[in-house]
């Protein structure tokens, strides 16, 4: 076969590239398949230049074979993370197209590295789901090393939980796109102290959380003070193209985050029983969220105290970028 052409992926190679993805996805049994609305918005994200941070190998009757990013998570926090994804098309594996798009992915994260010149301690990682062993000795043989692990966790919906009373001085009220910019500023604030976290900028929070196309209001919610102060949030989403893929529909937890100063009087609690109760009268199956299995806020135990059960486990392959290259 002649050697395709390695460049940056562009608006054109949406459904070759989807058609890549999908049939990956059937192979490696991966619960999330993206729709070509998903590859699109990883085109078009905020934080995301196409021409630098994506790369293709293309046939010459321009099918895509091979697809990656390697991206930038935002700017602040102690630890600088590089997200790498991408797939090589079953058809297509073990002639060298995976060992070369990884070595751009890594190539290109410690060149961001360098051109940001951040002087934090910086990972470059993969995402990897617990049953791939094909992909884990891949990434060994490369010099990626197990950092995290992340726990997705479902709850059936026919119980409602049954969560501690919030103080008398807070109350839940739906979430209002009115008060996005101080959600926002909670979770950038309640978020602090989490592993790799670094704030989100508006227009990150409006791309990937609100302003999302799965992002659905009247699932969300916010705790709000009697001197209407928001010190909570829970945003959910309804990824609604995977439904028929995993056999049921499921309503999802995005994100959750209560001020610090507010932790421990069952907030948490509080807004997982209104999403909860918000997807069940919608008629949905089951409850989901993802957590990494090292938080320090213990919000695994919480989650499985509320009677969430583990499904899945995602390991965090990364190699280290040394901050020293930064200068």
């Amino acid at each position: 076969m002649p050697e395709p052409t390695w460049r940056a992926l562009t608006p054109a190679d949406l459904p070759p590239w989807h058609r890549t993805v999908a049939a990956a996805d059937q192979v490696d049994r991966t619960e999330q398949t993206p729709s070509i609305e998903d590859l699109t918005d990883e085109l078009s994200s905020p934080q995301v230049d196409p021409a630098t941070d994506s790369i293709a190998a293309v046939s010459a009757d321009g099918e895509v074979l091979a697809a990656g990013f390697a991206t930038a998570r935002p700017l602040g926090g102690p630890i600088r993370r590089y997200d790498l994804w991408g797939t090589v098309h079953p058809e297509h594996r073990r002639q060298g197209l995976g060992s070369r798009l990884l070595a751009w992915q890594l190539d290109r994260a410690a060149r961001r590295q360098r051109d940001d010149r951040t002087p934090v301690e910086g990972w470059a990682g993969v995402g990897l789901e617990d049953h791939r062993d094909d992909l884990r000795h891949f990434l060994q043989r490369a010099g990626l090393v197990p950092l995290r692990w992340y726990t997705g966790l479902r709850r059936p919906l026919a119980t409602p939980i049954e969560s501690a009373p919030v103080p008398d001085s807070i109350r839940l009220v739906p979430f209002d796109q009115t008060r996005s910019e101080q959600a926002r500023q909670v979770h950038n604030h309640s978020w602090a102290d989490h592993w790799g976290f670094a704030p989100r900028p508006a227009d990150h929070w409006h791309a990937w959380t609100t302003g999302h196309r799965n992002f659905r209001a009247d699932w969300s919610f916010l705790a709000v003070t009697d001197a209407d102060a928001v010190i909570g949030y829970v945003v959910n989403f309804a990824w609604e193209q995977e439904w028929q893929h995993k056999g049921f529909s499921e309503g999802y937890t995005e994100l959750l985050g209560v001020a610090r100063d507010w932790r421990g009087a069952g907030v948490a609690s509080a807004l997982l029983a209104a999403s909860n109760e918000s997807f069940r009268a919608s008629g949905i199956e089951f409850a989901a969220l993802d957590v990494d299995s090292d938080n320090l806020t213990g919000a695994l135990r919480l989650y499985q105290s509320l009677g969430y059960l583990p499904k899945s486990r995602t390991q965090l392959m990364a190699a280290r970028l040394d901050p020293a290259a930064t200068g």
